[in-house]
Formats: C-alpha cells, structure tokens, sequence
C-alpha cells in the first residue's frame, strides 16, 4: 500500500484537483494506495510517523518542499523506505534538482514505473533536511514572507528585494574537515539540492546522491550596491562565479555565530537549533 501525503494548503495549486487526477490515474493502473490530507503544522510528519509504526513503507507526497520535508521527518528509519513526489508547491525545489516534472501524468508515471534511486539528505542539529539549509539573508527573506500578506512567488520575490536593501551581515565561524575559519556572512547555505526560494539557484552543482554536502558561503561586502551585484550572479545561477562567494564538498561542517540564529531547512524556520550538518545516505526515491 502506498500512502498518498497532501498538503491542501500548498502553494497556489489546486491540490484536491491534483489529488483526484492522481488518484484516477492510479485506480486504470490497479495500484494500490491511500489518501491523507494534511490539516495543521507537523501534520503530515505526525502521519508518515505513525503508518511507519504500523509497518507501511512507501509514502507519496503531495506538495511542495515543506511537506517534503515533514515526510521526510516522519520517516522513523529512512533507508527502508521509498518515497515518491508529486510536485505541487510553489517552487518544488527539490523536484526541480532531481526532475520531477510538475505535471502529474508524468510524475506519477515515474511512481507507477517503479524504479527507485538512492537519494541523499542532510541532518541538520538531527534535524532532516531534503534540499538547503542556511543562515544569513535567506532566513530574514522567509521572516519576511511569513509576516507578508501576498502568496506565491510574488511574495519570496517582495521580501528577497526588502532584505537586499536592509540585511546586515554577521560574524561566523566554520569548522569543516579540521579546519576553522572566520567568515563575515551575508549566507552559509548546506546544500543537497541546487536550488531554492522558487528558483534561485543557490548551488548549480549540487548532486543529491553523491554523499557530499554542498557547502555555500558568501561575505557580507558593506554595501547595498555590492549586495545587489551579488544578487544579480545569484539569479543568472553564476553565485559560483562571484568572487566573495566560495564552495566546498564535505561531509560534516559546523557553523557557529556570536550569538543564537534562526536557521531554515526546507524553507522552514528553526529556533535554537543548532548548525551541524551531515549528509545522510540510503534513502530510495522513485525517480
């Protein structure tokens, strides 16, 4: 049996509408399945936690990388599981970093088809993360989206040009493969997929089964034109061609600040947790 995950409050799509089409193209198919629909925060972890303690293993999710990232989280031992993914977020991030298409034949289509790839993700603080997670700007653009009234793409875009022109960098430390460094952050993002905020794409390289992390960091430079210039390396998806930013594989790192920082996995925001990240390998994903 497969257990359909959904977030009715994902991003601007139609979920039901998705779900419903899903679920005829499953029923021609005779596959078996059922549909749960998410109705609170954790909920979909709550979920997928408990079916694994009844002894389900497959799990499909329906949403974007918020709900991933709960699934993710509910899955008490994620190497005996097989996880499947039809996009319908707002950025479907991660979906775009393994190419999961947004059209639902054909993501459900590579489910039916049955193949599965081992799939890395990260612990961040023992805190599952499927695609980035970071301090610095990234975490003051999503503080702004969740005090924002607009949805969609429109609203990341709105806060990313506010947090351009009035984010403050910070003082940070890395230590990774046995080497600490002082750093002025304007980001530190741990990446296992190539790209966030619908789109932007933080680490071009990025190969979510290669059992590295991808660590992305840039300085913050003093100045709002600096920043902006910066930026616009970021949106062409050339961050690794700008000369403050600097990439690394490995596969542990620790991250310290002068003081306590909200971090963001997945797009979701965490209090107190702290930044030490590892890849995780042997979870198998249709794809």
């Amino acid at each position: 049996m497969h257990h359909i995950i959904a977030n009715p409050h994902a991003g601007t799509r139609k979920i039901l509408k998705i779900v419903n089409r899903l679920e005829q193209i499953f029923e021609n198919a005779g596959f078996e399945y059922d549909v749960h629909y998410t109705t609170r925060v954790k909920d979909a972890e709550d979920t997928t936690r408990e079916m694994y303690m009844h002894g389900e293993r497959d799990f499909i999710v329906v949403g974007g990388d918020g709900t991933l990232h709960e699934v993710l989280n509910g899955l008490v031992d994620p190497t005996q599981c097989r996880l499947g993914l039809i996009p319908a977020g707002t950025g479907n991030d991660f979906a775009a970093t393994v190419q999961i298409p947004e059209d639902v034949e054909k993501a459900a289509e590579i489910v039916l088809r049955g193949e599965v790839k081992e799939t890395d993700y990260l612990t961040v603080g023992g805190v599952r993360c499927m695609n980035v997670a970071g301090m610095g700007i990234d975490v003051d653009v999503l503080e702004r989206c969740r005090r924002g009234k607009t949805r969609g793409k429109i609203k990341y875009l709105m806060s990313l040009v506010q947090s351009l022109f009035t984010f403050k960098g910070y003082s940070i430390t890395i230590e990774k493969d046995g080497v600490t460094e002082d750093r002025s952050g304007l980001i530190a993002a741990v990446c296992n997929g190539r790209q966030f905020g619908s789109g932007i794409k933080v680490c071009p390289v990025a190969d979510p089964a290669d059992g590295k992390i991808n660590l992305i960091t840039a300085d913050y430079l003093g100045s709002v034109f600096k920043i902006v210039h910066a930026f616009t390396y970021l949106m062409r998806g050339k961050v690794l061609e700008y000369p403050a930013a600097r990439h690394c594989l490995c596969e542990r790192v620790r991250i310290y600040s002068d003081v306590p920082r909200t971090l963001q996995l997945d797009g979701e925001l965490y209090e107190g947790l702290e930044f030490d990240a590892k890849i995780e390998r042997g979870l198998k994903m249709y794809r």
